[in-house]
């Protein structure tokens, strides 16, 4: 089996103290990631390799013996198709804070993400995007 798997990522990150008790900072994370396997080519783990799936024997113990082959690498099919991952994803972030004199500060943070599925499988489409607003309010002694 060959397999691979990699992942190109350009990250940028601008802070700016605007006055000394006020600053801004801002992320930018841009990935590009692509994976694959290829030339399955594998033995089956069983001496027989006869693989019969749909019969079922009862054995004392109640198991199907047959069971062992549903886990069988040689008889998985379309792995191959299902492997293929071809994906970006875009993170960005934007965050200020201002620190009053009595050790109280405020801020406020902007969340955006995005990720684009561009070769969609097993589990379908997976494009999506999310932003998050947060502030808050801290207290430094």
């Amino acid at each position: 089996m060959d397999y691979y798997s990699e992942a190109h990522s350009i990250v940028a990150n601008i802070a700016y103290q605007i006055l000394p008790n006020w600053s801004i900072t801002t992320d930018f994370n841009w990935t590009i990631g692509r994976g694959d396997i290829d030339k399955l080519d594998f033995d089956s783990m069983y001496p027989t390799g006869d693989a019969k799936l749909d019969a079922y024997t009862q054995t004392s113990a109640g198991v199907n013996p047959l069971q062992p082959y549903l886990y069988d690498v040689a008889y998985i099919n379309g792995i191959d198709k299902y492997s293929n991952l071809d994906y970006q994803q875009i993170d960005f972030s934007v965050s200020t804070n201002y620190m009053f004199d009595n050790g109280i500060g405020l801020g406020l943070n902007y969340y955006f993400t995005h990720f684009d599925d561009d070769d969609p499988y097993v589990y379908g489409d997976e494009d999506n995007t999310a932003q998050f607003l947060m502030g808050f309010v801290t207290y430094s002694f």
